[in-house]
This record gives structure tokens, C-alpha cells and sequence, in this order.
């Protein structure tokens, strides 16, 4: 039986032609996939008076409505469509979740869709490297560093210390 996944447009999962990828956007990408997009469910992106929000508990419930506006039954309907054809369904935006502290509205529509199925979401793994993961590493060295008590010094300070070595850097 297939499956419901969100995702990105540029996740090179997608690539792989086993999905059928549908934008939940305003505006389809305008660079190229290697991939075809079988359509946009426009119902699922969120109101322009929605576009500016950042927080994500103030989006919630105003986007909520807006989804009820249409309701389940119809995007529902939508989806099982797609779910008709017989592969895996991947829907579509533009952010890359995987970054720290970023969301979309792809994540709160499976919120809501979840609310109405019990069906969960997935997102769809991304073979990528995680743009998150350098800044996590970066932060646990530094952790590691100020635990063990060194500290890394740069070129110019231990040439500062060498040559002046009464001053206290």
C-alpha cells in the first residue's frame, strides 16, 4: 500500500523516479528536476497572509482554519488520487527541515492530517548532507573543549604570547 511522505524539492530521494512528487505550493519550482511533478495541491499551501509568519505555535492554528476551509473530505479526495496511481506520494515545498530551528507549513499539514487520519507523516530521507550536522558538531567540539579545559588558540595569539609574553591576552 503507498505511502504519504512531505519532503523538498531539491531532496535527490526524489530522483530516484519511485515517487510520485506533488508541489503543496503557490509557485512550482523554476529550476529544473530530474523528476517529474505530477501536480500541486494548492489547497495545502498556506494564505499569503500566512507567508511572513516565523512562529510556528502562531501559524498553527491560523493555518488550521484555513485547511478546514477546504477540509478533509476534499484534500483527502486529493490525495488519494495521487495515492491511486500506486506509488509512494511525496509532498512538496521548498525548506530544508533538516536545519536547525526550521519548519514549514509541510510539517504543520501533517500535524493537522494526522488530527483527522491517525496517519502520520513521514518525511522523506533526505541522502543529502544535513546542514545541520556541521553546526551540531562544530557546538559539541567546542563543548568537548571547554569541559577538558583547552582551548584552542589561533596562529596570531600564540605569536602574540611568544613575542610579548608579559602581556596577559
Amino acid at each position: 500500500m503507498p505511502k504519504l511522505y512531505t519532503s523538498r524539492f531539491s531532496n535527490k530521494e526524489l530522483n530516484t523516479g519511485e515517487y510520485t512528487v506533488v508541489g503543496v505550493v503557490r509557485s512550482m519550482p523554476r529550476f529544473p528536476t530530474k523528476y517529474r511533478i505530477s501536480g500541486d495541491i494548492r489547497q495545502i499551501a498556506p494564505p499569503g497572509y500566512l507567508w511572513n509568519e516565523n512562529d510556528r505555535a502562531r501559524f498553527r492554528e491560523p493555518y488550521f482554519k484555513h485547511l478546514e476551509k477546504t477540509g478533509y473530505p476534499v484534500i483527502g479526495a486529493i490525495i488519494q488520487e495521487y495515492l491511486n496511481e500506486g506509488k509512494d506520494v511525496v509532498l512538496c515545498c521548498y525548506e530544508d527541515v533538516r536545519k536547525p530551528d526550521e519548519w514549514c507549513h509541510r510539517l504543520v499539514f501533517a500535524e493537522w492530517w494526522y488530527e483527522k487520519t491517525g496517519q502520520k507523516i513521514e518525511e522523506l530521507p533526505d541522502p543529502s548532507p544535513n546542514p545541520g550536522e556541521k553546526q551540531r558538531k562544530k557546538e559539541e567540539k567546542k563543548r568537548e573543549e571547554q569541559d577538558s579545559g583547552y582551548e584552542q588558540l589561533s596562529f596570531m595569539s600564540d605569536l602574540y604570547r611568544t613575542t610579548y609574553p608579559h602581556y596577559n591576552t
